[in-house]
Parts: C-alpha cells; sequence; structure tokens
C-alpha cells in the first residue's frame, strides 16, 4: 500500500491535472506564455508527485520500521500453525483408539 503522504499527493497532482486540461480549456484565445505557464506547471506537480512517491520507501527509517517484524510474524504463524496440527493429531489419535 502507498504511504497517505503518496495517496495525497497524487489525489491532488490528478485532481489538478484534469481542472487545469478540462477545466480551464479554453486554448482558442490562449496565448503561447498561458499554455507553457499550464505545461509547466504540470510537469512540475508530476515530479513533485514521483519525489514523494519514490523517498517514502526509500528512506531508512520506513525500512527497517516496516520490515524488522516479518521474520518475527513469520516464526510465529509457524509456531502457530505447528502446535495447531500436533493437537490435531493427538486429538484424532484419542478419539480412534
Amino acid at each position: 500500500m502507498p504511504s497517505s503522504h503518496s495517496q495525497f499527493i497524487w489525489f491532488f497532482v490528478v485532481y489538478f491535472f484534469l481542472f487545469l486540461y478540462l477545466r480551464m480549456h479554453q486554448t482558442n484565445n490562449a496565448r503561447c506564455v498561458e499554455l507553457l505557464w499550464r505545461h509547466l506547471l504540470s510537469i512540475t506537480l508530476l515530479g513533485v508527485a514521483l519525489s514523494v512517491s519514490y523517498s517514502r520507501p526509500i528512506s531508512e527509517f520506513f525500512l527497517v520500521r516496516d520490515t524488522s517484524l516479518i521474520p518475527n510474524i513469520l516464526w510465529f504463524e509457524y509456531t502457530v500453525t505447528r502446535s495447531e496440527a500436533r493437537n490435531r493429531q493427538r486429538k484424532l489419535g484419542t478419539k480412534l483408539q
């Protein structure tokens, strides 16, 4: 899942793209400077969104905090599944005798 920062910035960028290109679409009387400003702003916003999305998982805090518990969770799942299988075998063994 993307972080909340990435979700927010992409929502903002898509909303702004739609506003710039659909809502402000009067290009028949737009000057070249206005069109250039619109495209430069869109490219800048796209760069900001990409940098936010790229920077979130790269930061060391994010990686260490989120991935340090994975081996512990896997070990817990393994031991619980193993103990449940043993208990099930014991119960089935006592019912058959």
